[in-house]
């Protein structure tokens, strides 16, 4: 099995007023996170990511009927 390395792109937009933090990656802009500083919320980024894929497998997998025309297979993401 191939091990692929995906580059993403953190955005990190800090509050004038809190100075805190929102961060969500460019690929994936429906999931964000915020934080009190840039490496908590770059924390609480990957936790949200991590969480959601949990998820989200969790919900499609059981979605799906069995079925000779379907196949699931586990895929190994690495992220720096």
């Amino acid at each position: 099995m191939t091990t692929e390395k995906f580059q993403l792109t953190g955005i990190f937009v800090q509050d004038p007023d809190s100075k805190g933090f929102t961060a969500f990656f460019a690929q994936l802009p429906n999931i964000i996170a915020e934080g009190d500083t840039e490496e908590d919320a770059t924390i609480n980024l990957i936790h949200t990511v991590q969480a959601v894929f949990e998820h989200q497998k969790d919900v499609q997998v059981k979605s799906f009927t069995p079925d000779k025309n379907i196949i699931t297979k586990p895929f190994n993401l690495s992220f720096a």
